[in-house]
C-alpha cells in the first residue's frame, strides 16, 4: 500500500492504494481507475476536507499524481537529457523537467510517452480559495491526455 498525493479538477486527492510491484508511473499506465482507501478530498474552493474510507476514480478525473514508493530498478535506467516545460492541466501550472534520450529533443519525444508523463523538479501553483498555493515536488506524473498547454518554458517561468 502506498500513499496517495493526487491533483483533480476541484480538489486535491489523499488517501492510499494498492499497487503490485514496480514504479508508481508503471502501475497507473496499468490501470484505468483508482481505489482508494481512507481518502481525504481537499476542495479547491475553500478547502474544507471530505473524508471517506474508500472511492473509486478513473484516470480521466485525475490530472497529476505525487510519484512515490519505488523507483524502479537502477540497472534499467536510461541516460537522458531534460528540458524545462510549462504544463497547464485543469486549474493547475506546472513547470519541470521533461526527460528524453540524449540524442533528441525530450520535448519533441512527449507524443510518445505512455498516459503519465513524469516531471522531476516539478512547482505546482494553484488557487484554493481566495490564497495561491505552490507545491514543489521531486517527481510529478501528470495525466498527458489532460493537458491543456505543453510549452518549453521560458527562462523566468520558475518560481523561486
Amino acid at each position: 500500500m502506498i500513499e496517495l498525493d493526487a491533483y483533480a479538477a476541484d480538489c486535491r486527492v489523499h488517501g492510499h492504494v494498492e499497487f503490485g510491484e514496480g514504479r508508481l508511473s508503471d502501475q497507473l499506465n496499468r490501470t484505468l481507475k483508482l481505489h482508494i482507501r481512507d481518502a481525504r478530498l481537499e476542495d479547491l474552493a475553500d478547502g474544507h476536507v471530505v473524508a471517506m474510507p474508500e472511492l473509486t476514480v478513473g484516470h480521466e478525473e485525475i490530472f497529476s499524481v505525487v510519484a512515490s514508493g519505488p523507483r524502479g530498478d537502477a540497472a534499467r535506467r536510461l541516460n537522458t537529457r531534460t528540458a524545462r516545460v510549462e504544463v497547464e492541466v485543469g486549474p493547475y501550472r506546472i513547470v519541470g523537467r521533461v526527460h528524453g534520450p540524449p540524442t533528441a529533443d525530450p520535448f519533441a519525444s512527449v507524443l510518445r510517452r505512455a498516459a503519465w508523463l513524469p516531471l522531476t523538479e516539478a512547482t505546482v501553483t494553484y488557487r484554493r480559495g481566495p490564497d495561491d498555493v505552490t507545491d514543489k515536488v521531486t517527481t510529478l506524473l501528470v495525466n498527458r491526455h489532460l493537458i491543456r498547454t505543453f510549452r518549453v518554458a521560458e527562462a523566468s517561468s520558475n518560481p523561486p
